[in-house]
């Protein structure tokens, strides 16, 4: 995965947006959508910033959006995919096999602490 890969996902929302211009937010420029990716730099870029990127970095192969499942998925997606939709501060990490649902910690002292030895298939993930 891409280490500067980047998304917006708002805060308080499900919605996740799709992904930035790393040169336009290393420059405070609000949320620039991105439109090609490359894979030496590690970095998205928008129309304008890839004008500039090409003529820096002739050698570099950057791939547009028809291309978009090439593109790393951005850290921010993963982590809101992997967070408790219950306990907004842990991370999804087990599964109980017995109730087929996706647990956090808590969601496990909570609702499986009373039927533990029903559940003793919960797998870590």
């Amino acid at each position: 995965m891409a280490a500067s890969s980047q998304s917006s996902v708002d805060q308080g929302s499900n919605e996740v947006k799709d992904y930035i211009c790393n040169a336009c937010e290393d420059q405070n420029t609000v949320g620039t959508t991105a439109d090609f990716y490359c894979k030496q730099c590690e970095r998205f870029y928008c129309g304008n910033c890839i004008h500039l990127h090409g003529k820096l970095f002739a050698k570099h192969n950057s791939i547009g959006r028809v291309d978009i499942d090439k593109w790393p998925v951005s850290k921010k997606v993963v982590d809101f995919l992997q967070t408790c939709d219950v306990h907004k501060e842990h991370k999804i990490d087990q599964f109980c096999n017995l109730h087929k649902q996706l647990c956090c910690p808590q969601c496990v002292s909570d609702q499986h602490r009373y039927v533990l030895f029903s559940c003793l298939v919960i797998i870590t993930i």
